[in-house]
């Protein structure tokens, strides 16, 4: 049976810890990319999700229900990875990883316009690591996991209309940045 992420945290809290599996195979890998946003490193970002699900399981009994699962785990993944940057100082993003991400998305294309796509993902993305961190994970948590307002607003104990300025602001950011790129 399929159960919703809210039913899943009820079960696993109510004793049926092995449904905790269905989290990690449902958010292991935006988790997993995040975690190489930071990392930079393939088996540190491994690393790193492991540790942000063990969070996940140890602060389950926080959450509350009547929220939405994924982003309330997600400001916790982007926390953890906060403190990791913090202790390990990587702040810029390695082109190859860049690379990497575009090429997995872009392996059905035509050669030549996955190569185009490729370089213009490629640019979002570096353009992307040039925001401050918490506009960056709002953007990516609002546009590529594609969650409403009201929940990106929760995950980072925000309200509303400042996350609505803050995506604002940050795509103005964004594309400001890729222009100068351009030019």
């Amino acid at each position: 049976m399929n159960y919703s992420d809210e039913e899943i945290v009820k079960k696993v809290l109510a004793g049926e810890k092995q449904l905790f599996g269905e989290l990690v195979d449902r958010y292991q890998q935006p988790v997993y990319n995040l975690m190489l946003r930071y990392a930079q490193n393939r088996d540190e970002a491994a690393d790193l999700t492991q540790d942000a699900f063990l969070r996940t399981y140890e602060r389950l009994w926080s959450f509350r229900t009547n929220r939405v699962f994924f982003p309330w785990m997600y400001s916790l993944a982007v926390n953890l990875a906060k403190d990791w940057s913090r202790k390990n100082i990587r702040h810029k993003a390695k082109i190859h990883i860049l690379q990497h991400e575009a090429a997995e998305r872009q392996d059905d294309e035509d050669e030549n316009a996955g190569v185009e796509i490729r370089q213009e993902v490629e640019q979002v993305q570096y353009a992307l690591m040039e925001l401050s961190t918490q506009t960056r994970e709002i953007l990516i948590l609002r546009y590529r996991h594609g969650y409403p307002v009201n929940d990106v607003a929760s995950s980072f104990s925000l309200s509303k209309s400042a996350v609505k300025m803050r995506i604002k602001r940050g795509l103005a950011q964004l594309r400001n940045i890729l222009l100068d790129k351009q030019s």
